[in-house]
């Protein structure tokens, strides 16, 4: 319940940002602004991680764009809790926190097109356009495994514990061949075993941009994205995933240009050269 509730704050806050800021600054309107392309780069915040996001818009009329995307996520499980063995120290190990349970890292790469509709341009001085988008593409899931520092055996030398340690996969702490979880192995642990998961996503947002310069983009922006995978998707250890669902909210920025006027400004240049 409580990230539901952090959940409703945030979008209350990004649906409250264009009344906050009607009242701001100057304009900026002495460049046409109708026929551009846009350049901009995301920071996001998810409810299972975060990521950054590219994003080229391509105009197709004054109010519609076409949107190529490439987008990177690390991805957690809601379910991820962290924890620390408080006999890390007897057994001669560093105390370190880690996510019990957790079996693989899971980073995310997309790529995909859409569109952009500006359903509320900039009229006044000071206001805001909102834009409602819509894309779908390609997912790209890497699954690299966790390991974990278990004591497999122990032996009294003298009156004194000796402990033998070795990394394991989670799958291993419910099995006879150790007695006690420690803490996560080093991360480069298991790269060598990286597994690929493709599938499909589809994301839908709105953003509102409220850049005071006509030609660039300032725009916080509020979606959720769906992935359906070909092969399950594992963070929790027993616990597969086909299809994964998330909120997110992310900051925007970025330059608009138009295309026209630097192909002509390029060509006047090799004209004056010549």
């Amino acid at each position: 319940m409580a990230l539901v509730r952090k959940i409703i704050v945030l979008l209350f806050f990004v649906a409250c940002l264009p009344v906050a800021i009607l009242a701001q600054g100057e304009f900026a309107d002495n460049r046409e602004t109708t026929k551009y392309n846009v350049n901009q780069f995301g920071i996001k915040v998810n409810t299972d991680g975060f990521g950054l996001v590219y994003t080229f818009a391509q105009r197709v009329t004054y109010k519609l764009r076409r949107n190529f995307e490439v987008e990177y996520d690390y991805v957690k499980s809601l379910k991820e809790v962290k924890m620390i063995n408080t006999n890390a120290e007897t057994y001669g190990c560093d105390m370190k926190k880690f996510v019990f349970g957790k079996d693989n890292s899971v980073h995310l790469l997309r790529a995909g097109y859409g569109y952009n509709w500006m359903i509320f341009d900039k009229r006044d001085k000071g206001s805001v356009s909102i834009h409602l988008q819509a894309n779908v593409g390609f997912t790209l899931a890497f699954e690299k495994p966790m390991y974990y520092v278990m004591i497999d055996s122990a032996e009294m030398v003298d009156n004194h514990a000796y402990y033998y340690k070795s990394h394991h996969r989670f799958e291993d702490y419910y099995s006879d061949q150790v007695f006690d979880l420690v803490t996560r192995s080093p991360y480069s642990k298991g790269l060598n075993e990286i597994k690929l998961r493709p599938g499909n996503y589809i994301k839908l947002d709105i953003s509102f941009d409220f850049a005071h310069d006509a030609m660039r983009v300032s725009a916080f922006e509020v979606g959720t994205i769906f992935d359906l995978y070909y092969m399950p998707l594992t963070i929790m250890y027993n616990q597969p995933h086909h299809f994964m669902w998330s909120i997110y909210i992310a900051y925007q920025f970025g330059q608009k240009y138009n295309p026209t006027l630097n192909r002509d400004y390029r060509r006047s240049l090799r004209k004056n050269n010549d």
